[in-house]
């Protein structure tokens, strides 16, 4: 390049850095201007989220006025856990909750006998205990007085005076339950595989028996005598809150848990035997809303 156009170049080039090195640049702030809503998670999960959530534990979609608070509530939390827990307690407080829990578990443990099924045979009972005498009445009254706490059951455990699991020896310590699993051992394979999700082994079968029929015998290294001692050993044992994992996670993921998820969900409902703290920790999970 000639000398002469090298120079003009280099004072231009001079001239420029100049006028910039003494210019103020100002930040220039717009009035009532916000950081934009963080929508790293679309509406549309969101909107899934809240119906899918509605169906599977009331086994309804929700109304406009429920589904508008909810999407709320988490589209401007974008979704945080807080959030998640906020709308699933609300659901979980419905009345429609404990009803549709009821049907489900019904439909599993008694072949689907509802509250007006109970109630027709509650009075029959009841009718004929008020004629019966002898040792018919000493029946009778048995049956009855397991109808009745049957019967009061789901006003129990809406009101929160009964546990899930109180649910669970009620629906098994009836005649219902004794009708469609008749005999011993079909009583105590049904109690297995309705709730452990298993088929017992050979001891296991023999011993419980020999426990339901008034002997003394042990279960999950618990003993006892008659059929009282066996479901209340049953339901307490480590082996129901796992089995109860497992169904959780069929009912809501459509699949079993893994060896870890098993032990760390079961651990935490044996110590705080809160059937919705099991269910929340699960509907809340990103596997649940499909993220």
């Amino acid at each position: 390049m000639p000398y002469n156009a090298f120079m003009r170049r280099a004072l231009l080039l001079f001239a420029i850095l100049t006028i910039f090195s003494c210019s103020k640049i100002e930040q220039v702030i717009v009035d009532g201007n916000t950081h934009p809503t963080d929508l790293t998670i679309e509406n549309t999960v969101i909107e899934n989220y809240v119906n899918k959530l509605y169906i599977s534990t009331i086994g309804r979609e929700p109304t406009t006025a429920e589904f508008d608070d909810n999407f709320e509530t988490l589209r401007e939390a974008n979704l945080s856990q807080q959030s998640r827990e906020i709308v699933i307690d609300k659901v979980l407080e419905k009345a429609e909750y404990f009803n549709n829990l009821f049907k489900i578990e019904s439909a599993n443990i008694l072949n689907g006998v509802d509250t007006a099924m109970i109630n027709e045979r509650y009075y029959l009972y009841k009718y004929f205990l008020m004629n019966a005498s002898g040792f018919d009445s000493i029946y009778i009254g048995y049956e009855f007085e397991r109808l009745s706490v049957l019967k009061q059951a789901l006003p129990d455990l809406n009101a929160g005076l009964i546990t899930n699991t109180e649910l669970y020896m009620h629906m098994v310590n009836n005649n219902f339950f004794d009708e469609i699993n008749m005999g011993t051992e079909n009583f105590v394979v049904a109690m297995f595989q309705h709730f452990l999700l298993r088929y017992p082994t050979g001891s296991e079968v023999e011993n419980s028996k020999t426990m339901v029929d008034d002997g003394n015998s042990t279960v999950f290294f618990e003993t006892g005598n008659g059929k009282d001692d066996f479901i209340s050993i049953f339901f307490s044992s480590d082996e129901y809150y796992t089995g109860q994992t497992g169904i959780l996670f069929n009912r809501y993921l459509f699949r079993n848990p893994s060896s870890e998820e098993s032990v760390n969900y079961s651990v935490d409902y044996i110590n705080t035997d809160d059937y919705q703290s099991l269910q929340r920790t699960i509907l809340s999970t990103n596997e649940f809303i499909g993220i």
